[in-house]
């Protein structure tokens, strides 16, 4: 995108901000009407009757208009309409308005006596104060001003009041300086809704970034916590869980068997494939979001089973092993031959104060126990006797 392109789309979000000020001060018609009845009350004679009605109904006409176009702005209608579209049509009523009380206003000032006059005035310039928020888009203000103030100069210079002429001159100096003001209130307010339109895309930019930014961050606690081969957890995940493990927990060591031969006969990257099973195998058997299953390097995983006995943990142990040794049959263009591992396991319960690093160490004597005594098996290091395996 250029920045002549950058420049427009501002411009457009700038002046559809200008447009959402202007048309909520669209109510404000309701005592465009509503002054009208009041100068119909001042003016009313069988004489002027017709006049009256016409121009009364020529402003709570464009009033109208005024709220049903409101109204279809807050409803998304017309879609296809632009800032561009809806300041046309701002800038019509507006003139609409203004030219409808400029006409009428001039016409009863040469129909009228001089008590009368002041009604129309005192009318006249209520609504162009109430109409000044609109200088937040100057032209539609001065679209609004400039017809009533010339108009009533017109009116007032041929109306043969006295003072005439000089309320004339004094209502087109009001247009002039009415003009220089909104400009000048006009700018500080775009300038407002410039900034405001800046900070608002500056903070949405901040949440997308900040947003990105922490998604980041997890996903960057992610890598830092899991094994990227197998998916499952990390060393030093491992460590962590395993110090904030509850006093009952168990910790598993499991070995692949004769992993090197397997590596050195398929090939590494079968070795790896091999691994990936194994580990989803592991971790299928233990509690999800409670245990936690843990490669530590190579072809050894660690597991940490929490609130259990030395029976469950035993029994977790062989479902592990029984599953990683039908990995062959249930994935067999993947396992090339038959996998085993060997598991050692050390159980923590109440009141046997033993640390982490003591099961670990328990573990790890165990599963080499379990190699030695033929490999495929679980041994405890409580009970470094084999379980049978059929």
């Amino acid at each position: 995108m250029t920045q002549a392109d950058g420049n427009r789309g501002e411009a457009a979000d700038v002046l559809a901000l200008q447009m959402d000020a202007l048309y909520k001060a669209a109510p404000a018609s309701i005592l465009s009407i509503s002054g009208a009845l009041m100068a119909i009350f001042a003016y009313w004679s069988p004489d002027l009757k017709f006049g009256l009605i016409l121009w009364v109904g020529c402003v709570s006409t464009v009033a109208l208009l005024h709220l049903a176009g409101t109204a279809l702005r807050a409803s998304g209608r017309p879609a296809r309409w632009t800032p561009v579209s809806w300041a046309r049509v701002a800038s019509a009523i507006y003139f609409a308005s203004g030219l409808s009380w400029g006409v009428g206003g001039a016409w009863m000032l040469g129909h009228g006596n001089e008590q009368q006059a002041l009604v129309i005035c005192c009318l006249a310039m209520g609504a162009v104060t109430v109409t000044f928020p609109a200088v937040v888009y100057a032209p539609a203000y001065n679209l609004f001003q400039v017809p009533i103030f010339l108009m009533f100069a017109i009116g007032l210079a041929t109306s043969g009041m006295e003072f005439g002429a000089l309320l004339s001159i004094a209502s087109g100096l009001l247009c002039i300086f009415a003009a220089i003001i909104g400009q000048g209130m006009g700018s500080q307010l775009v300038l407002a809704l410039r900034l405001y339109d800046e900070n608002r895309k500056l903070a949405e930019e901040l949440q997308v970034r900040g947003a990105a930014l922490e998604a980041a961050n997890r996903e960057l606690r992610i890598q830092s916590l899991t094994d990227p081969l197998t998916g499952v957890a990390n060393r030093r995940q491992l460590m962590s869980f395993a110090r904030a493990a509850p006093e009952r927990c168990a910790v598993l060591i499991v070995d692949v068997d004769h992993f090197k031969a397997y590596n050195d006969s398929f090939g590494h990257a079968e070795g790896d494939a091999c691994l990936v099973l194994v580990a989803a195998e592991l971790q299928a058997s233990a509690r999800p979001g409670v245990d936690l299953v843990a490669r530590q390097g190579g072809e050894e995983f660690a597991i940490v089973l929490v609130h259990v006995d030395e029976d469950t943990a035993q029994t977790v142990a062989q479902q592990m092993r029984s599953n990683v040794e039908t990995l062959s049959d249930a994935h067999s263009p993947a396992i090339k031959r038959t996998v085993t591992v060997s598991i050692g396991l050390a159980c923590r319960g109440p009141g046997r104060h033993r640390t982490i690093a003591d099961l670990m160490a328990d573990a790890d004597a165990a599963v080499y126990e379990a190699k030695r005594s033929g490999r495929n098996r679980v041994c405890t290091s409580a009970a470094p006797s084999q379980i049978a395996v059929a």
